[in-house]
């Protein structure tokens, strides 16, 4: 999907109808690795 200045005043005046998902439905995993709390802009520098 290409998001521009018209596209996206095309979709709010429609009332936000058929968007398209930009991104997949991911289920958490039972285990991880490595857990990353509170890594902002700075913090994992």
């Amino acid at each position: 999907m290409k998001y521009s200045i018209f596209s996206l005043a095309r979709a709010a005046l429609s009332g936000h109808k058929n968007w398209q998902p930009t991104w997949r439905d991911a289920a958490p995993k039972d285990r991880y690795d490595v857990v990353i709390i509170g890594g902002g802009g700075h913090g994992l520098a």
